[in-house]
């Protein structure tokens, strides 16, 4: 079935083969995302671990502080964790507060400060009988927290 002329054709060149180099440029973004990943990834865990050290360093002064204190003890000794902790931050001001500037000076820069729960750590700790219940105190140490937590300290 084939003719003369058919047979005198010549048939195309098969093209050159495909070279790896240099590569498309969707493998080059996927190569330096890739290698940006593996830089970023690890300084961020570095990063996130060291401020949760921090933090759980921060609230532990609020737990250092023994249950077995009588009120204004107990009171006391928060205050004093709380303005050394400041103090070793750079924030020397802080410690010369007292009374309803000392409870301003926690609600700072603090969303939804509950200083009704702080209040304790203000005026009546300078009154001669203090009773805190135990729930009152549970509700210090967690607002406490939540200062310590949302003021990154």
């Amino acid at each position: 079935m084939s003719s003369p002329l058919q047979e005198s054709l010549l048939l195309p060149a098969p093209p050159p083969p495909i070279g790896w180099w240099p590569p498309a440029p969707g493998w080059l973004l996927l190569a330096a995302l890739l290698v940006s990943l593996l830089v970023l990834v690890p300084l961020l865990l570095i990063l996130n671990r060291k401020r949760q050290r921090r933090r759980l360093k921060a609230q532990r002064i609020i737990w250092e502080v023994p249950d077995s204190l009588t009120d204004q003890d107990w009171l006391a000794a928060l205050n004093t964790q709380l303005k050394r902790h400041l103090k070793s931050r750079g924030n020397a001001a802080a410690t010369r507060l007292y009374g309803q500037a000392w409870v301003d000076y926690l609600c700072q820069h603090y969303p939804r400060p509950r200083s009704e729960l702080l209040a304790p750590l203000g005026s009546s700790l300078y009154q001669a009988q203090l009773t805190l219940s135990p729930q009152q105190r549970r509700a210090l140490q967690r607002e406490l927290l939540r200062w310590i937590r949302y003021n990154h300290v």
